[in-house]
C-alpha cells in the first residue's frame, strides 16, 4: 500500500509552497488508494511553538485536507511528532555506531573552520578528522569535557536518485563529507530523524521539494546503511514569486493563514495550489477536488518552477464565487461580517435582504472580505461618511436637491426601482439637472461609499422609510 507523508516544522504559519507540497502528497494518497500521514517535525526546539501546530492542523483542514495518521489522531506508527520520537533516533544511532557505521566527533567549531582554512579547501565542509582517532585522542577528548556528536560515514561510491518528477540524477563519489545525525544534546538533526521516521513509518514515497533534491544521496546511504531501500523519491519544482525568486513577503501574503483571513474560499485555493506545477492533459483549469483526485499524476508535474501569481488565483477565486449561491456566500461571510461589528441577531434579521444584496453584487465579489463593504451599508443602523467628501455637497443647491429628493421619495408608488428610477429621473429632466449630480451624491448620502450596488436596487431595497432617513440624517450634516 502506498504511504505518503507531509511533515511540517512548527516554526510558523502554513507556507504557500508548504501547503503545495501537503496537497500534491495528499491528491497521490487519495488517487492510489493510499495513507495519508501528518508528521510534526518540532525538533527544533528554540523556534517550534505549539500555536504554530495547531494553526498547521487547523489551515490543512480549512484547505480540505484529512490524514490517516497524525498527532491529532493517532495511528499505528505513532508518535507522530518528533520529540515524542527521540529514543528511536538514539537506538538506530547506536545501531550504527555499534557497526561502525557513524562514529563520534569531538571537534568544535572553530578547530573546524581553522583546517578548513589551512588546507584550502575548495569545498567547505568536514574533512572525516575524526574517523579514526585512537583511544588515547579520545580520553583527552573526554576530560576536556566536551560533548561528541555523531557523524554518518560516508562511503566511497556514487548515489543514483531515481527521481520520479526529475529522471536519474548522478550524486558522484566523494561529493559529501561525514555529517552528523545527531547533535551533542542528543537530539537528531533533520537528515537522520526523517530517514528514521520514513523507515519506521513504512513511508513508500517521499514527494517533496525539489530545494531537498541535495538531501537525498544523504538519505539514501542512511535507508542502506541500516539494511532498507529508500521509498521513492519525486521532487516536486520550487514555488516562486512573479519575480522568480522564492515566494517571501515581498511578494504579498505568503501563508494559507493570510488567505483565509482576506476571505478567500478553501476550495478556491485547492484548486489553485493543484494547478502549480501540475496540468491536466486538456489544460482544463477549474476542477472539483474529486476531478483532482482522479486525474493527478505525478508523471504530470512540471519540471520547471511554479509562478504563484495573485492575480490569477483572485480570477480564479472570483469563479468560485459566482459559483456559490447567495445563502452560501452569506453563511461564510458571517465571520466578516462579525468582525466590522454586526451581531449574530443583526445578521439574521437582516439574512434575507443581505442574500438580495449578494445576488445583485455577485459579479463583483472577490473575495468574502468584500461582503461587509458591499452589504454592510444596508443593514447599519449609522452611516459613516467621509468628512472630506461632504464638505463637496455643503451649498445651497444641493441641500436643495436632496432636501426635495426626500420629498418625492415619500410619494413613490409602489417603491420599487422601475418606478423609483423613473421618478429620479423626470425630476433630473424637469430641473435640468445632469443625473451625474444627482445620481453620485444620493448614492454617497445613502450608504457613505462612492461605488456599489446599482443606485434604484439599493434604493428599492434599502426600503422607503429607511432611505428617507438617512437622507434626513445626510442634510442635517451637510448643514453644519
Amino acid at each position: 500500500m502506498i504511504r505518503v507523508r507531509f511533515a511540517p516544522s512548527p516554526t510558523g504559519f502554513l507556507h504557500i509552497g508548504n501547503a503545495r507540497t501537503a496537497l500534491f502528497n495528499y491528491l497521490f494518497a487519495r488517487k492510489n488508494k493510499g495513507i495519508f500521514i501528518l508528521r510534526i517535525e518540532d525538533t527544533d526546539t528554540e523556534r517550534s511553538k505549539k500555536e504554530y501546530e495547531e494553526s498547521i492542523i487547523e489551515d490543512l483542514k480549512w484547505l480540505g485536507l484529512s490524514w490517516d495518521e497524525g498527532p491529532d489522531i493517532g495511528g499505528l506508527f505513532g508518535s507522530y511528532r518528533q520529540t515524542e520520537r527521540l529514543h528511536l533516533y538514539r537506538e538506530y544511532a547506536e545501531k550504527l555506531l555499534s557497526e561502525g557505521k557513524a562514529y563520534k566527533c569531538w571537534c568544535t567549531k572553530d578547530e573546524l573552520e581553522k583546517r578548513i582554512t589551512d588546507a584550502k579547501q575548495k569545498v567547505a565542509g568536514y574533512d572525516n578528522y575524526c574517523r579514526n582517532l585512537t583511544e588515547s585522542q579520545i580520553s583527552r577528548f573526554k576530560e576536556e569535557g566536551r560533548k561528541p556528536v555523531i557523524r554518518f560515514k560516508v562511503p566511497e561510491k556514487d548515489v543514483v536518485v531515481n527521481d520520479i518528477i526529475r529522471g536519474s540524477v548522478i550524486f558522484e563519489a566523494g561529493s559529501l563529507n561525514d555529517f552528523v545525525i545527531m547533535k551533542s544534546n542528543n537530539i537528531p538533526t533533520f537528515h537522520f530523524a526523517v530517514v528514521i521516521d520514513d523507515l519506521t513509518m513504512k513511508i513508500t514515497h517521499v514527494i517533496r521539494g525539489e530545494d531537498h533534491l541535495s538531501n537525498t544521496p544523504k538519505h539514501i546511504l542512511i535507508f542502506e546503511s541500516l539494511g532498507y531501500t529508500a521509498p521513492y523519491f519525486a521532487h516536486m519544482s520550487m514555488t516562486l514569486g512573479k519575480d522568480r525568486t522564492r515566494l517571501s513577503k515581498r511578494h504579498g501574503a505568503t501563508s494559507v493563514r493570510q488567505y483565509r483571513e482576506n476571505g478567500y474560499l478553501a476550495e478556491a485555493m485547492f484548486n489553485y495550489l493543484a494547478l502549480l506545477g501540475w496540468s491536466s492533459k486538456d489544460n482544463q483549469e477549474i476542477f472539483s477536488k474529486d476531478e483532482l483526485i482522479e486525474q493527478f499524476s505525478l508523471q504530470g508535474c512540471n519540471k520547471s518552477n511554479a509562478i504563484f501569481d495573485p492575480v490569477k488565483l483572485l480570477w480564479m477565486h472570483s469563479q468560485y464565487m459566482k459559483m456559490k449561491s447567495a445563502s452560501e456566500i452569506f453563511t461564510l461571510a458571517i465571520p466578516f461580517l462579525k468582525n466590522v461589528g454586526f451581531s449574530d441577531e443583526k445578521l439574521q434579521q437582516n439574512k434575507e435582504i443581505i442574500e438580495k444584496v449578494i445576488e445583485m453584487e455577485k459579479e463583483k465579489l472577490k473575495t468574502l472580505l468584500d461582503v461587509p463593504e458591499r452589504t454592510g451599508y444596508f443593514i447599519t443602523e449609522n452611516v459613516l461618511w467621509d468628512p472630506e467628501i461632504i464638505k463637496k455637497f455643503k451649498s445651497p443647491n444641493n441641500k436643495k436637491i436632496f432636501s426635495e429628493i426626500e420629498q418625492l421619495l415619500e410619494i413613490v408608488e409602489p417603491f420599487e426601482k422601475t418606478k423609483i428610477e423613473e421618478n429620479i429621473r423626470k425630476y433630473c429632466q424637469d430641473r435640468n439637472l445632469k443625473t451625474s449630480d444627482v445620481f453620485h451624491p444620493l448614492r454617497f448620502a445613502l450608504t457613505g461609499q462612492t461605488k456599489g450596488a446599482g443606485l434604484f436596487e439599493l434604493i428599492e431595497l434599502l426600503g422607503k422609510q429607511k432611505s428617507i432617513k438617512r437622507i434626513e440624517t445626510f442634510l442635517k450634516e451637510i448643514e453644519k
